[in-house]
């Protein structure tokens, strides 16, 4: 029995370590959850805004919204790779809440506070080249801004919390 527990727990170990590429095509069948049981992390290229919407609203027509919703309960960690223009089709919830890392041009994650004040400790804690979504009513203190400054950290502001299509 502690011979089948250190082959689990290896292979446990090993999962965590490997990722795959999956390229979103909305006409082709996603793959099949073997993908999940020998990667840890998946990164979802070709993401669409209609693939975002989809799954923030839980669409369960959608074969891709499934699939991904079933990597969640696999505790896989997703990748979503997204353009510059695509953050504002992002909804801010889906940033803080969703255990999915939406990164710009392969290595600006897009990030968001639920903090009303957003401080420097917050922001250092954060890698160089982030992108900051926050919404007009969230403040942010002048060190804060220093700091996004020092690490290039981009700053975009939303007049409202939710993104475009959510108003």
């Amino acid at each position: 029995m502690d011979d089948l527990l250190k082959q689990v727990m290896q292979r446990l170990k090993e999962r965590e370590q490997t990722s795959t590429e999956v390229s979103f095509n909305q006409k082709v069948a996603p793959p099949s959850e073997q993908v999940f049981l020998k990667n840890g992390k998946v990164i979802l290229r070709n993401i669409s805004i209609n693939l975002i919407k989809d799954l923030y609203s839980m669409e369960k027509d959608n074969a891709w919204v499934n699939w991904v919703l079933e990597g969640i309960g696999y505790d896989v960690k997703f990748y979503f790779l997204v353009n510059e223009q695509m953050v504002n089709f992002i909804p801010r919830m889906m940033i803080l809440d969703w255990p999915i890392l939406f990164v710009v041009n392969n290595e600006s994650p897009v990030i968001a506070s639920h903090n009303r004040v957003i401080t420097r400790g917050e922001i250092a804690a954060h890698p160089d080249k982030s992108i900051l979504v926050r919404y007009q009513k969230q403040l942010i203190t002048d060190e804060a801004v220093d700091i996004c400054n020092y690490k290039k950290i981009q700053i975009k502001i939303r007049t409202e919390e939710n993104c475009i299509w959510r108003e």
